[in-house]
């Protein structure tokens, strides 16, 4: 399965920018934030891959000054693979 998660160093914006996007009809969960992204411990956000560009668009908007990044992530077969974006 491949997903997109949007991490931030706070978790306070992880909650806020997940009901943004719910309000905006974007499907959205708060996960923990990957080991595998390097960030360090954390919620993000995981929304479909086909949600990118509108996520990336609504990320220039609000300016979270916490955010951490956006990766790709593939659970396959048991194995995580995850890729900054």
């Amino acid at each position: 399965m491949e997903y997109v998660i949007v991490s931030f160093r706070s978790r306070e914006h992880s909650v806020k920018f997940s009901k943004f996007l719910s309000a905006h009809g974007i499907l959205n969960s708060i996960v923990n934030t990957p080991k595998e992204a390097g960030i360090g411990c954390g919620l993000s956000v995981k929304v479909p891959s086909p949600a990118l560009y509108t996520v990336k668009k609504a990320l220039a908007v609000l300016k979270y000054g916490s955010f951490a990044g956006v990766f790709k992530v593939n659970d396959r077969a048991g194995k995580r693979v995850v890729k900054p974006l």
